[in-house]
């Protein structure tokens, strides 16, 4: 596998994820969606061949520099273009606009920068412009931070559920009411178990040391059961 072949590979959303998120635009019926983050167009190419009537709007200010436009070449490629908008601006600079402009989304996949303060501003505009029943989806649960969004998501927002999805590396939040929180309403969300539990798996997945080492061959034993 060549080296462009590899980073692809690696950045791209994965066949079995890509399975989830078109079960989840077909279950929902979603017409109108707003990723973060398009790179390769694996999500992308996957929302928009689930409904032929989806539209979809794509922020990524790197699809040039960094993916030489791999994302927008496969979407026209496969006749997609004109069902598709990009935003060549951050998601934190192109989501309040949205907001203001009053777009609304049926589902939202978040797969942008992977710092918790990003993602968390990213989830922040989302929650704001899905409609009652929308979605949020979020990629790579595996990360301490979106591990964090996840926590504060499921102990302050009475507004979002989670939904049960078939994928450990994803998870998405319907909305079913309105945010009547106050403006004092907090609730920890921190855990000492998820903490060490992250950890741990962190190091089975760079296997530098010996633990490390030990625990991603038992996960891999226990897998092959």
């Amino acid at each position: 596998m060549s080296a462009a072949a590899e980073k692809e590979h690696t950045i791209s959303i994965k066949p079995h994820e890509a399975e989830v998120l078109k079960n989840l635009v077909q279950k929902y019926n979603v017409n109108n969606a707003l990723e973060v983050g398009l790179a390769y167009g694996a999500s992308a190419m996957t929302m928009l061949g689930a409904n032929s009537q989806l539209t979809l709007t794509s922020c990524d200010p790197f699809q040039q520099a960094d993916y030489q436009n791999s994302g927008l070449d496969k979407i026209a490629g496969a006749g997609f273009q004109s069902r598709h908008t990009h935003i060549k601006e951050l998601s934190d600079r192109a989501l309040p606009k949205l907001l203001v402009e009053g777009k609304t989304y049926d589902l939202v996949f978040i797969d942008g920068d992977h710092k918790f303060s990003g993602a968390f501003v990213d989830f922040h505009f989302a929650a704001q412009m899905i409609e009652n029943n929308g979605i949020v989806v979020f990629h790579d649960m595996w990360m301490r931070a979106l591990i964090l969004i996840r926590s504060y998501i499921n102990n302050n927002r009475p507004d979002l559920i989670e939904i049960p999805l078939n994928c450990a590396n994803m998870c998405a939040f319907q909305r079913i009411g309105q945010d009547k929180r106050d403006g004092m309403v907090f609730n920890e969300f921190f855990t000492r178990k998820g903490y060490i539990k992250y950890h741990i798996n962190r190091m089975a997945w760079e296997r530098k040391t010996v633990f490390g080492k030990t625990v991603f061959k038992i996960k891999m034993i226990l897998k092959r059961r």
